[in-house]
């Protein structure tokens, strides 16, 4: 037996004893489900979730601490499930899409069942009624500023932001896995595809008819539907995995700083402590002059960074305009910001706190 092989029949029987304890972690853990019901307790507790990865993530030598943290996610989702929990996650769009990515980034795949709905609206009514514990919605691209729907519902609901991811969006060229450059005559995308890609598309193939679809993840499932090596999509490479079709040209976007920034919504609040922690506040100044500034100058004065700023109508007030704001601080355990919005409280119409979660 050379080297290698001996090293390889190492590995082995380490996987089979790693299988044993991962066998053995699921029947505990199972066993603790069963005591958690019979004691009408929460099974979901994820800041118990997080001491766990932490602790493990300071034992790791080699493993990069990112890498604990991905693998043993997916082993606590896995030992969830076997508690017949199953996290139900609900995202805006077809699988496939940017907001399914985020989804499957922010949350283990292992023990979360991902519901795919048609749309904004929907998510949110989704985990107001309590038949999703989640919701994953898009709130800003770079490029093209704030999506108002997932606004307007945020100020509407009674929900709270729990959590938030950012992904770079990568546009690729999917076709069938015989297609060429030169076979391809149609194109399907989402309009913002094709925004996103002009420069490319018109350097690259100039004469392809380009054809609208409802979303860049239908742009490819239509690939796949017409067979025909003649047509691509311009859409995310999640989208190319799920309909098994080919990448045949990747990060074709005109611009790669484009990025979007997605909201993990829910009924409850994130309870993780991190060392850096953003609010979302929504407020509506009085019409006096340097209303805006004496807000302002509440987070001047208490030396709160604020993080973003920007204004829009409020669709129950004619002439009335709402701010949204983004700060570092943290509403749930910091003194200083609780007496900052009392203050906040006495000089504007009216407030709401959105949320406060560990900063992506």
């Amino acid at each position: 037996m050379n080297e290698i092989e001996k090293k390889r029949t190492d590995i082995d029987k380490i996987d089979e004893e790693l299988m044993e304890l991962l066998n053995q972690r699921a029947k505990i853990a199972r066993d603790i489900g069963a005591l958690k019901k019979n004691r009408d307790l929460e099974v979901y507790q994820p800041e118990r979730e997080q001491q766990v990865i932490d602790h493990l993530k300071s034992k790791t030598t080699i493993l990069h601490p990112e890498n604990i943290e991905a693998i043993w996610k997916e082993i606590i989702g896995a030992c969830k499930a076997v508690q017949d929990s199953i996290l139900k996650v609900g995202y805006f769009g077809p699988q496939g899409t940017f907001t399914h990515q985020a989804a499957l980034a922010f949350f283990p795949k292992a023990g979360t069942k991902f519901i795919p709905l048609k749309t904004i609206s929907d998510v949110f009514e989704k985990v107001d009624k309590g038949e999703m514990k989640f919701g994953v919605v898009p709130i800003e691209n770079t490029l093209q500023g704030t999506v108002r729907d997932t606004l307007d519902l945020l100020i509407e609901k009674d929900l709270i932001i729990y959590g938030e991811i950012e992904l770079r969006i990568v546009q690729n060229l999917i076709t069938l896995k015989d297609t060429s450059m030169a076979a391809i005559k149609e194109i399907y995308s989402h309009p913002q595809g094709f925004a996103q890609t002009r420069m490319w598309t018109k350097t690259n193939l100039p004469n392809a008819k380009l054809l609208n679809a409802s979303s860049t993840a239908e742009a490819v499932k239509i690939v796949k539907e017409r067979n025909d090596p003649s047509n691509a999509a311009i859409g995310p490479e999640i989208a190319s995995k799920i309909y098994d079709l080919n990448v045949l040209n990747s990060n074709i976007e005109d611009n790669p700083s484009n990025y979007t920034r997605f909201l993990i919504i829910s009924k409850e609040q994130n309870k993780l402590i991190k060392e850096k922690v953003k609010t979302s506040i929504v407020f509506v100044t009085k019409h006096i002059p340097g209303a805006l500034y004496g807000a302002l100058k509440l987070f001047a004065d208490a030396n709160i960074n604020l993080l973003k700023i920007e204004s829009r109508p409020r669709r129950k007030g004619k002439w009335e305009y709402i701010f949204l704001m983004d700060f570092e601080g943290d509403t749930r355990n910091d003194p200083k910001i609780r007496h900052l919005l009392d203050d906040l409280k006495n000089i504007v119409i009216w407030y709401k706190v959105l949320g406060s979660y560990p900063m992506n």
